[in-house]
């Protein structure tokens, strides 16, 4: 098993996690026993979920311990709701959460802002693509900078805690969207 082999290699140097070493982007299932025996195989805590979808699929590798963290998206598993049934079943058993992408641009940042503020204690963190310089002029609210100190502080704003702006969005799309939000 090359993946127990390297995780093994890997202990001395005292790394966050190890992810997706059995399957890889893109799979929207995993199996939970191969992932258990890599996991109970190392210490360097195993880390699977960017690309699964359903809930049933977390639920396999909850309930049989199978990983340390979990990083589902919330853009490929079903959105705000299947994300925080996941991170609460997860958290039932001890497992960590570490949302993965930001639903794909900067509403999804502002989704992932709002819902990890309301997440159990397993919740460690979510990952951030930098602001796109052009995001001030297509959203209210946006706080600038968004990442202080490593931390983003949750908008006080009602919803996401941003308002989008229509008129100004218009102004970057590619001549073939330009109806986009017509």
């Amino acid at each position: 098993f090359d993946a127990i082999k390297m995780a093994n290699l890997l202990e001395p140097y005292n790394i966050c996690w190890l992810e997706d070493m059995l399957s890889g982007d893109y799979s929207p299932f995993v199996t939970a026993d191969d992932y258990r025996q890599l996991t109970e195989s190392t210490t360097v805590p195993i880390f699977t979920g960017e690309q699964i979808y359903l809930r049933q699929n977390f639920r396999e590798l909850i309930d049989r311990h199978a990983i340390d963290i979990l990083g589902p998206d919330p853009a490929d598993m079903g959105g705000i709701s299947e994300l925080k049934w996941v991170a609460q079943h997860a958290d039932l058993y001890g497992i960590k959460i570490a949302p993965h992408g930001t639903f794909n641009g900067l509403l999804g940042l502002a989704a992932q802002v709002q819902v990890g503020a309301t997440m159990p204690e397993n919740f460690i963190a979510f990952e951030y693509t930098q602001a796109a310089p052009f995001w001030y002029d297509i959203v209210e609210g946006l706080p600038n900078p968004i990442v202080k100190d490593g931390l983003i502080d949750v908008w006080d704003r009602p919803g996401l805690g941003v308002n989008f702006i229509v008129k100004e969005a218009k102004k970057y799309l590619a001549e073939e969207d330009k109806n986009f939000f017509d």
